[in-house]
């Protein structure tokens, strides 16, 4: 398994993080059955780090200890897909109306030049999209007073299931510009103290399932 010498943390957790990457970036693809004795000579470790990081994986929902199989690989349903979009939704509109009219103008200095930033990504480099429009969201609700929430947001974002929702639904330039776009609508909506607009347009905004027409 490649990995800096440096790295220090225990093997498990590199070699979850390894499977959890190759999961989320689609190299594993969803329903491969992950045997243990193949996983182990794939990254030349034993079979003890492999069975805790499948252990590790199941409970962050990546995949399904199946008796009598294994693991398997879990697919991605358009009801998962709601179901993480809902919550995460719910949870930002709140923690955005406590923000709004909270931002110094340094914070919103920073937030125009982050979508200024997140235009000049390559369309295709998903994860990198990814990155800077969790980012911008982290720094968005940066004032909102509630600590809990916040840090409830950001495990969110953090989560494999969130961040494979992004790779699976690479939507290219198209889908870019539109997340710049609502990102501007959320910094015209901050100046004027619009908390009902910021909600509305967070309700689409990073959404692979935008209904808007």
């Amino acid at each position: 398994m490649a990995t800096s010498t440096k790295d220090t943390r225990p093997l498990a957790v590199r070699v979850y993080e390894q499977i959890s990457s190759d999961i989320i970036s689609g190299t594993i693809q969803a329903n491969t059955m992950l045997v243990q004795e193949q996983i182990a000579a794939q990254y030349g470790v034993s079979r003890t780090p492999v069975r805790d990081a499948l252990t590790q994986l199941s409970l962050e929902g990546l995949a399904t200890l199946v008796p009598g199989r294994g693991y398997i690989v879990n697919s991605l349903s358009a009801k998962d897909v709601e179901d993480v979009y809902e919550v995460r939704y719910t949870l930002e509109a709140l923690a955005a109306r406590q923000a709004c009219g909270l931002h110094t103008p340094q914070q919103l200095i920073r937030l125009r030049a982050m979508v200024d930033e997140f235009e000049t990504i390559d369309p295709n480099d998903a994860e990198e999209l990814f990155r800077m429009g969790a980012a911008f969201h982290a720094a968005l609700l940066e004032p909102c007073p509630n600590t809990y929430l916040r840090n409830t947001l950001a495990a969110m974002w953090e989560h494999p299931i969130q961040r494979r929702i992004t790779m699976t639904y690479r939507q290219g330039a198209e889908h870019q510009a539109k997340i710049a776009q609502d990102h501007r609508k959320i910094l015209e909506a901050l100046k004027t103290n619009d908390p009902d607009t910021i909600a509305e347009v967070l309700r689409y905004c990073h959404n692979p399932k935008d209904d808007r027409q």
